[in-house]
């Protein structure tokens, strides 16, 4: 089957690491393409069969309407998947012109507000969605358009991590308590918060504090420029985006991720893979990977709760060794590499045969 990925992404996260995942994985078995926007991350999607971009302005850019659907036809396409907001719309309506499948990535929890718009997105210009958490699915289920609709639940996994991995050696750093975070520098993510937390704290905590934000991202100026408003430009350190950011979580006492929205974060998984403790927020899919104080834990997304749970982990290093190793095995249970890639192939074969 020939399979074309779509995503106008301008930045790399957790939606493009799963799409670069999923290709990775169909490839395999299929022939597979790709379509993105920004030619600064082509590469990171890997090899395909043929792999080009578009301007992807708007929802109706006509310009790169028809050329998506010149692609679509001269490749002959059987199966599109699209991963962002902005190309839900146009490969719908090429999909329904051409009399061809499309299925829709949803990656994060989302409102359907707007019964109109998001009934002809989400429903009439599709075949199915994929999510990656129970939550998420629960949550569409209970707007009544998508009572027949199929919904897919196709949990992450995290390249490298299967079944059988144990848990690495961690020299913890001794002269310092090392806080990790990774993803895109937003606000949505909750960074902000975590700075003005760490601002809070007592003096005493604060001198043996370290905290790493890998990443980039629209609010990483303002971010920086908080912490130096509060005088943690020394505690605070932005290390801009890695290819690799395991290397620079690998000393880390705690990861933290204190999102507004999530689905299932694939920068938890990857802390969670380590052995590292979590400390997030209880939204979304987040419940799925975290029993408060068992395989992590959870805080309300406010600058106190926050600095008051730092405070307490801060002085608590034997409760976050044992709830590393509690996520770890959490973790490899249910979210390996090998689990998931069985599951996305057995997954489009369904969708191919339906």
């Amino acid at each position: 089957m020939n399979i074309l990925f779509v995503c106008s992404a301008k930045s790399w996260g957790g939606n493009e690491k799963w799409t670069s995942m999923a290709l990775d994985v169909l490839k395999k078995k299929h022939r597979v393409f790709f379509i993105g926007k920004s030619e600064s991350l082509l590469n990171k999607f890997g090899n395909t069969q043929s792999s080009i971009t578009l301007h992807f302005h708007s929802y109706f850019d006509w310009f790169t309407f028809r050329q998506l659907k010149e692609f679509i036809r001269n490749y002959h396409i059987d199966l599109i998947i699209s991963t962002k907001k902005k190309e839900y719309f146009m490969c719908g309506i090429i999909s329904r012109q051409l009399g061809i499948k499309h299925i829709i990535r949803l990656g994060a929890n989302r409102k359907m507000n707007i019964p109109v718009w998001h009934k002809l997105n989400y429903k009439i210009l599709n075949d199915g969605l994929i999510v990656n958490s129970d939550f998420i699915a629960e949550n569409l289920r209970s707007y009544s358009f998508f009572n027949t609709h199929p919904i897919h639940v196709l949990k992450n996994g995290i390249p490298g991590f299967n079944s059988k991995s144990t848990i690495p050696e961690r020299p913890l750093a001794n002269d310092r308590f090392v806080i990790v975070s990774s993803g895109r520098i937003t606000k949505l993510k909750g960074y902000h918060l975590l700075i003005e937390a760490i601002a809070q704290l007592e003096e005493k905590f604060q001198k043996h504090i370290e905290v790493r934000i890998i990443g980039e991202g629209r609010n990483k100026e303002e971010f920086i420029n908080l912490s130096k408003k509060f005088n943690l430009e020394n505690i605070v350190h932005f290390t801009g985006f890695s290819d690799n950011p395991t290397q620079l979580m690998s000393d880390a006492h705690l990861f933290v991720l204190l999102s507004e929205r999530e689905g299932l974060s694939n920068s938890i998984l990857e802390a969670m893979t380590m052995g590292i403790p979590v400390l997030s927020t209880d939204t979304g899919g987040i419940k799925e990977l975290i029993t408060d104080s068992e395989s992590g834990f959870l805080v309300e997304r406010t600058v106190e709760a926050i600095s008051h749970k730092l405070k307490q982990l801060l002085l608590s290093k034997e409760l976050l060794v044992k709830v590393g190793y509690n996520g770890f095995q959490k973790v490899r249970e249910k979210f390996s590499y090998d689990i998931y890639s069985n599951h996305l192939l057995k997954l489009i074969d369904r969708i191919s045969s339906s």
